[in-house]
């Protein structure tokens, strides 16, 4: 999964002591909690968005939750860093963010699934066709079910006649519907079931036969029947009343609980860069939470496996995160200046000398807050520069581009392989996460071998052969292939930034430079990214989703 931004170091910290313990020393803890806290996060992030989808929520609605995300971590991400960096308190901060996430997935996991109608169906004579179920519904009903038969999934049809009730299981597909023409007069019963099903069941009912002629004239009888699935949540037709706050609710929690999420993911590098000495050493530490994140992903999908329970997902990342606060409470931060009260003792013995040094001090404040407003100033020139123009904008594709791998991606694999999409997601993790952890030993090396124009290439060339291989390769597993482009697409791309950025960044301003790009690429970039995917994912076929991008790519 891709981090969003490093903040820069925000103390200043004292070197190591040889004379410290051991797990202080070689910085233990901190590993400890970068491995603990990402293997939390790759146990429950992957698998959220179809967590959704099995709980009744549509693509569209999932599609609307995730759009939210990136613009309200672009604003509250800088928000609780401020508030962190303000107290001090990163430690108690971090571990109450945590606290919190876990509360809001826990309720989302217990929370009732969607509740809907049976839908209503009569068994007409068509006469190309024969006997068929004639019923509205939607698109997802032909496909989410019978795409599962190998999971056990099928449709079962309860009948009713004036002679006797009956039921049979049939099966039907995409080709078994007909698109309403839209009137001007009333459209509303289809804007509210969807589109139009015609499903010939002339060879499930040929047991049934009698059942559908009257005896006394061997008229046809009326037939109403209610369709369901074995799989209940995959078949439904209009809503019940009130399940518009149960989805209210879904949207709400996964919302502020993945914004959240982000939010520890950087108040974790505030923790790191306040406890190590050189800031220089933090991928050493920080690299450890990504092959956490490897390794929960591909052990909770491999247990998943096992038990065929969600619930696996979130016992896990209860486990973790309780852990992972147990360490984090332990984390060292280094000695740093604070301002001490004095007591009234002290400033009544002193106050003569405080009265000679208030001006001056007052003086110093007044200057150190003019020049650290034209810091923030000197930023504003960068923009007129063409190669800082480039870079930005750069970032800001490369950010669109993850909007369409998440969560589009997870989505796209639960449609063409639902019965294994938690093993393959597991699989997806794993592989990715080992190709950044390669990735963050190798960029410095590779960075000054290449130059940076020459990577930002490689990474835009790698991003169009990703999605290009999406789109083109149709066997699952095979897919598994095109994560090893995480190498370039986020490992290189992650260094690569933070590099530019401090490059080209005025003195002392390098920190809010970085957080400026990551915000551009993973907030703005992202969200931008996600309307336009949205729109190409739920109003076209899937899988021109990957071919656009890949062809964005090439083209830029």
């Amino acid at each position: 999964m891709e981090s969003p931004s490093m903040l820069a170091p925000t103390t200043n910290v004292v070197s190591a002591s040889s004379s410290l313990p051991f797990v202080h020393r070689y910085y233990v803890l901190l590993k400890a909690h970068y491995f603990l806290f990402f293997s939390a996060f790759g146990i429950l992030y992957p698998i959220l968005n179809i967590t959704l989808r099995g709980r009744g929520l549509s693509t569209t609605e999932i599609s609307y939750a995730n759009l939210i995300i990136p613009f309200l971590v672009f604003f509250t991400n800088p928000l609780l860093g401020f508030v962190a960096d303000r107290s001090r308190r990163y430690l108690l901060t971090f571990n109450c963010i945590i606290i919190i996430i876990t509360c809001l997935y826990s309720i989302l996991f217990i929370l009732p699934t969607i509740k809907s109608n049976y839908i209503q169906a009569t068994i007409v004579y068509d006469n190309q066709l024969g006997h068929v179920l004639d019923f509205c519904a939607s698109e997802e009903v032909a496909t989410k079910c019978s795409s599962r038969s190998e999971c056990g999934c099928s449709y079962t049809s309860l009948c009713q006649t004036t002679n006797s009730p009956f039921n049979f299981t049939f099966t039907m597909s995409s080709k078994d519907t007909r698109q309403p023409k839209k009137s001007s007069i009333d459209t509303s019963e289809f804007s509210t079931c969807g589109i139009q099903y015609r499903v010939p069941v002339d060879k499930f009912i040929h047991n049934y036969t009698s059942h559908l002629y009257s005896n006394i004239d061997n008229t046809s009888l009326l037939v109403v029947c209610e369709i369901t699935c074995s799989i209940t949540h995959f078949c439904h037709g209009t809503r019940q009343s009130q399940q518009a706050l149960y989805i209210l609710l879904y949207a709400l929690l996964f919302i502020v609980g993945t914004n959240l999420l982000s939010i520890g993911i950087t108040i974790g590098a505030s923790i790191g860069f306040a406890t190590l000495p050189r800031p220089d050493i933090f991928g050493e530490q920080r690299v450890w939470g990504t092959i956490g994140f490897g390794l929960s992903a591909f052990a909770a999908s491999r247990i998943y496996a096992r038990y065929k329970t969600e619930y696996v997902y979130i016992i896990m990342f209860s486990i973790t995160t309780i852990i992972c606060i147990c360490v984090t409470s332990f984390i060292r931060i280094q000695p740093h200046k604070r301002r001490r009260k004095k007591t009234n003792d002290n400033i009544q013995n002193n106050e003569q000398e405080i009265d000679d040094i208030s001006v001056n001090n007052i003086t110093i404040e007044t200057k150190n807050k003019d020049a650290s407003q034209f810091k923030v100033a000197a930023l504003i020139p960068l923009l007129k520069k063409i190669d800082v123009i480039v870079f930005l904008s750069l970032t800001f594709i490369w950010g669109m581009s993850y909007a369409a791998l998440d969560p589009y991606l997870y989505l796209y694999i639960d449609e063409i392989a639902p019965c294994q999409s938690h093993v393959i997601v597991g699989w997806m993790s794993m592989i990715s996460a080992s190709a950044e952890v390669i990735a963050l030993f190798l960029a410095s090396r590779m960075l000054r071998l290449l130059g940076m124009n020459t990577a930002s290439i490689i990474i835009l060339i790698a991003f169009a052969i990703r999605f290009a291989g999406y789109y083109f390769i149709r066997r699952p597993y095979f897919l598994l292939i095109m994560e090893t482009m995480h190498y370039f697409n986020f490992g290189i791309l992650y260094v690569l930034i933070a590099q530019k950025a401090d490059s080209i960044a005025p003195p002392g301003l390098a920190g809010t430079l970085q957080g400026v790009v990551y915000g551009v690429s993973f907030g703005l970039g992202r969200g931008i990214g996600l309307i336009a995917s949205s729109i190409i994912y739920t109003r076209l076929q899937s899988r021109l989703l990957f071919l656009q991008n890949s062809q964005r790519n090439l083209l830029n």
